[in-house]
């Protein structure tokens, strides 16, 4: 069942970031896909794991569903949200945003946990909210390096 809830979510914002206008060069959206798999599923699934902090499920469609959430899912909405913020405005309106899309990710990950896809161990729940307020510090600076250099290429 949480499978199936996370593929239609993840359906739908596929689908919904697809059909939207969109501020980021398609190379800017793979780099940042791929930083965000790097930091996030690779780093903090070890780190998670060797620390006893989560308790990954037993069953296929548990590791599935988190492969999913970690994989898909959780960079499209960093895309998203890094994609927002170059709508305009001024810095004050993109600071704002920020514990958005923070709330979002913590809460797609407490949806895992109440599904049973992991569970948390020794985990606090404002981890979570300094976890991903680093995750977005660690992604912000490779992108906007990347996306300084790919105007220069461009240009």
């Amino acid at each position: 069942m949480a499978f199936s809830i996370f593929f239609s979510i993840t359906v739908i914002m596929n689908i919904s970031y697809a059909v939207s206008k969109k501020n980021l060069h398609l190379f800017e959206i793979m780099f940042v896909w791929m930083v965000v798999n790097i930091i996030h599923h690779n780093f903090m699934t070890v780190f998670a794991l060797n620390m006893g902090m989560f308790d990954f499920g037993k069953y296929p469609s548990q590791y599935w569903t988190m492969a999913l959430i970690r994989v898909f899912l959780i960079p499209l909405l960093i895309i998203w949200y890094l994609d927002k913020s170059l709508d305009g405005g001024s810095t004050y309106k993109k600071w704002t945003r920020l514990p958005v899309g923070i709330s979002i990710l913590v809460g797609i990950e407490y949806l895992a946990n109440a599904l049973n896809v992991y569970h948390f161990n020794q985990w606090k729940l404002w981890w979570s909210f300094a976890e991903w307020f680093v995750i977005f510090l660690l992604i912000n600076y490779p992108w906007i390096w990347f996306r300084k250099l790919l105007r220069k290429e461009m240009g």
